[in-house]
């Protein structure tokens, strides 16, 4: 196609746009907005809240989980919610990656950051200074706050809180 003597490719090396480049720059523009059909991603890891059982519950009957979603809320013994149908709540046996958060008016799903961030947040005073918080790994895997020299552990009693990323 030609315009005045000019071909498409000319046009397009005299502007900042290279058609070539437009995909990736669409990528990278949903990659840095961290979100995720299934989870929130945080700029940082934080420590959040974990969600009740009523509220992990409502969020699953919501629809809002996807049916291959496992995600802690707050309990014992790494209970977690299932996105499957019926919306079940028990301990898993592989590993856990995504957690339920919820600020107090309402839940989302985020991811849980791993042991190595987890670490990196305590160390830099983003964790109570006794606090416990679910991390991602094995279920039940938990960094344990300041207090306690900022340690990987795991842990089978009733947990609150999550580190997410």
């Amino acid at each position: 196609m030609q315009q005045k003597g000019l071909t498409m490719r000319r046009l397009f090396s005299q502007s900042n746009l290279v058609p070539a480049r437009l995909p990736a720059a669409i990528l990278s523009a949903a990659f840095v907005l961290g979100m995720t059909a299934s989870g929130q991603a945080f700029a940082t890891p934080k420590e959040v809240n974990l969600a009740s059982s009523a509220e992990a519950l409502a969020y699953c009957k919501a629809g809002k989980m996807a049916k291959t979603d496992i995600a802690y809320f707050n309990g014992a013994s790494g209970i977690s919610q299932y996105g499957a149908k019926g919306c079940p709540q028990q301990s898993p046996k592989g590993k856990v990656r995504l957690a339920l958060a919820n600020n107090g008016k309402k839940t989302s799903e985020c991811y849980l950051a791993s042991p190595t961030q987890a670490v990196k947040l305590c160390n830099d005073g983003g964790v109570g200074e006794y606090d416990i918080d679910l991390i991602a790994g094995k279920v039940g895997q938990t960094l344990s706050g300041p207090g306690y020299g900022c340690v990987v552990n795991f842990s089978t009693s009733s947990i609150g809180n999550a580190i997410c990323r």
